[in-house]
């Protein structure tokens, strides 16, 4: 496993409460599952999972793009970054995302575990 930093932006930021963590992980989604594990169920691992999957992603500085969060393999220190919609995107009310640009399961990205 590779170990990660996951840096957050704007509403990400916000929902997953710091600016920036660790974590340990082979691929995208498997570091998408520890840090929404790392929270406790409730209001705050839902809007944190809304912001997920309404974001796009960079990996070292290069576009995710369309592939699946399980397919995308972490090099070592690599550097995620959450770049949630910045203009629009997510509904104030629900925090729900209006526009899907990832493809889901179970409300959260594709390959990504975490209930």
């Amino acid at each position: 496993m590779a170990k990660v930093t996951i840096q957050y932006w704007a509403a990400a930021k916000e929902a997953a409460g710091m600016a920036a963590e660790s974590v340990e992980a082979e691929t995208l989604a498997e570091a998408l599952d520890v840090i929404l594990a790392r929270r406790a169920d409730g209001a705050g691992t839902e809007r944190l999972r809304s912001v997920l999957a309404a974001s796009s992603f960079l990996v070292d500085g290069a576009p995710a793009g369309r592939r699946g969060p399980a397919e995308l393999v972490l090099p070592e220190a690599a550097r995620i970054e959450v770049l949630p919609p910045f203009a629009g995107g997510l509904r104030p009310e629900d925090g729900s995302p209006q526009e899907n640009r990832n493809v889901f399961r179970g409300g959260h990205p594709a390959g990504c575990t975490a209930n």
